[in-house]
């Protein structure tokens, strides 16, 4: 029996979908361990912001094509928009400065969570601020939308900030912002194995450089992705958006069978249900994005290139030197390895703990035991990528630097003695610190 037309193209969807998950997956026999030294100085390529990554097959390039697509696609309430939700396209918030970038603070959004103190209590359902839908818990603050969960809400236009107290019946609540974080190249950091993440570690300071990074983990495996390496691939990267921020529902793609699982150090309590399908109330029926769409998205995510070098100058050289003397290269290792070669991110994807200003007190996932580090990641964050970093002002994880050396000087905790170290930099000196993260 032939299949339908439809049936046709969500097959063909998959099978480039699944082809891609071997060739992750093939990853786990990637060589040789993590520590970078400085990469070589760049020449110039012809890759252009927003083009996808070199190699794609023809099905693997229509797939991304058609993905840009659904990322870009505004979604309306008769196709499943909230009922409770942030924006109405991907690209509302990953558009700077093109798609698949960042945003400015206009579009930050806001975290809420009740805690004990000790727990964070991410599955309780808090009256207009606690929206949740087990298993896919989210602390993400919708602008639109009434009531108390994705199952009891009403979809509506008017939106504002939501009021959120202080605290619910004697528990105090933490309060976050976050900035969008642009998503080129992320997904080759799937192709970076477990073990050259873990080879990079270091919780305890046994060397005692005062860098104590450690992995994170979500559903039991290594977490690569998300401002606390909370998400182990770009399925669930995407399907927790899809429903946090615009109410848009999915059953999983490849689910479990999609996990970045490449000689995990051990079994972790699980974060999330990769094999959950989500639902809401707002009467379009579940799931409201289609299995093939949903994979052109993710491919869109997994396939889109990263940010291409300039080729450096003496002063971005002189830049270079200064970045790895000050011990920036200890958590911003210039190149990782992987199976699809090296990847030239500046990130160990790790977890490091950035001081008391910058601690958000959030935490997902189960991090790597450390005896210098509580049991949660409250006041720790994935070193983020400076790969294109000069394109995504403002910088943080909330926006609140506006320029590069800013974002620098807010650095603290394990970053404290690189962060003085640039600051007791002749003026000079610095700028060609600054002029180096430019051409990155």
């Amino acid at each position: 029996m032939s299949l339908q037309p439809e049936r046709a193209e969500s097959s063909t969807r998959g099978a480039t979908l699944c082809a891609l998950a071997l060739c992750v997956m093939c990853a786990c026999h990637e060589s040789g361990g993590g520590g970078g030294s400085a990469a070589a100085t760049p020449a110039a390529t012809t890759t252009r912001l927003g083009d996808p990554i070199e190699g794609l097959t023809g099905m693997e390039r229509a797939a991304f094509e058609r993905g840009r697509v659904q990322f870009e696609k505004r979604f309306r309430p008769s196709e499943g928009l909230g009922p409770f939700y942030n924006a109405t396209a991907c690209a509302s918030c990953h558009s700077t400065p093109v798609t698949g970038g960042s945003a400015q603070l206009y579009r930050n959004f806001y975290l809420a969570v009740w805690t004990d103190n000790f727990t964070q209590l991410s599955d309780v359902t808090l009256p207009g601020i606690q929206h949740t839908i087990p298993p896919w818990l989210s602390p993400v603050v919708p602008s639109y939308g009434s009531g108390q969960s994705h199952t009891l809400a009403h979809f509506t236009l008017e939106g504002g900030r939501a009021v959120i107290p202080p605290d619910y019946i004697g528990f105090p609540m933490t309060v976050a912002q976050r900035n969008s974080i642009p998503i080129f190249g992320v997904g080759l950091f799937e192709f970076v194995s477990d073990v050259t993440i873990a080879s990079n570690a270091d919780p305890d300071d046994a060397d005692g450089d005062g860098i104590s990074g450690r992995f994170n983990t979500d559903a039991g495996a290594m977490g690569r992705f998300g401002v606390k390496a909370q998400s182990n691939n770009v399925e669930l990267f995407t399907r927790a958006p899809l429903q946090n921020q615009m109410g848009i529902t999915s059953n999983p793609f490849l689910g479990s069978s999609g996990t970045v699982s490449m000689g995990r150090p051990a079994p972790f309590q699980a974060s999330t249900d990769p094999n959950a399908p989500t639902f809401d109330n707002d009467g379009v029926p579940d799931p409201e994005i289609e299995h093939g769409d949903l994979g052109d998205l993710i491919a869109f995510a997994r396939f889109l290139a990263p940010p291409s070098k300039k080729p450096f100058d003496d002063s971005a050289r002189r830049g270079e030197a200064l970045f790895e003397s000050m011990g920036c290269a200890l958590c911003h290792i210039p190149s990782l390895p992987s199976s699809r070669g090296p990847v030239d991110a500046y990130t160990d994807l790790l977890l490091h703990e950035m001081g008391s200003d910058l601690a958000d007190g959030l935490h997902f996932g189960v991090p790597q035991p450390s005896e210098l580090s509580p049991r949660h990641a409250g006041g720790e964050f994935r070193t983020q990528p400076l790969w294109g970093v000069s394109l995504h002002a403002p910088f943080l994880h909330d926006g609140r630097a506006e320029t590069l050396e800013e974002a620098v000087l807010l650095h603290g905790g394990e970053a404290t003695l690189s962060r003085d170290a640039f600051g007791a930099l002749a003026q000079p000196d610095r700028e060609d610190v600054i002029h180096f993260l430019e051409h990155l």
